[in-house]
């Protein structure tokens, strides 16, 4: 089972690509939190998530209002919670009302409510690269825990290796996913499955 995995994006593009990959294996009730540096592309993933679920309006980072919802295959619900200061404040928005069964929650600085997130959930980490000659690159980590977003994890890689090699002009960056699991298994999560 694939339960954490690594890619390094090169452009805000390529960050909108993994979003767009993981859109078509999300359901209304899928919670992700997203963490990482200041401007590290939160929103530019978000971005491509949900344009590839169909927004049609302008995705912008909720930093000042702190929720933005978005009408799409499925609706949308985008939070910024990096100007609270405490669990209560966020409880005090009604943040259990934002866990919609009815909609896809998606989260910037979700680690600062780590404990408030539901069991089954997806983490995804964005940093700047060290690299200084390397200023757009993003290190993109996900990480789940049930088997149910191991499979959505399988299936959005897949489409991210497909988009990221056909956006390379010609020039395969072959298998961009590093395994981070501790079993290290590369296999479907859908084999054996009947």
């Amino acid at each position: 089972m694939i339960r954490s995995v690594r890619v390094v994006t090169h452009s805000p593009e390529e960050t909108r690509i993994l979003g767009a990959s993981l859109a078509p294996a999300l359901l209304p009730g899928d919670v992700i939190a997203i963490s990482g540096d200041l401007g590290a592309g939160k929103t530019v993933f978000v971005q491509g998530l949900a344009t590839a679920l169909g927004v049609q309006t302008r995705v912008t980072s909720p930093a000042f209002t702190i929720v933005h919802e978005y009408e799409g295959r499925y609706p949308i619900i985008h939070l910024d919670i990096y100007r609270l200061n405490s669990f209560q404040e966020l409880l005090d928005l009604g943040f259990e009302e934002f866990l919609d069964p009815k909609a896809i929650v998606v989260l910037e600085w979700g680690e600062a409510v780590e404990p408030l997130l539901p069991r089954s959930h997806m983490r995804i980490e964005l940093r700047r690269s060290d690299d200084l000659d390397a200023d757009d690159d993003r290190i993109v980590t996900f990480r789940v825990t049930r088997e149910d977003w191991s499979r959505k994890l399988f299936e959005m890689r897949e489409t991210a290796e497909t988009l990221l090699d056909a956006m390379s002009e010609g020039q395969s960056e072959g298998n961009r996913f590093e395994d981070l699991s501790q079993s290290r298994e590369h296999r479907d999560p859908r084999a054996g499955e009947s």
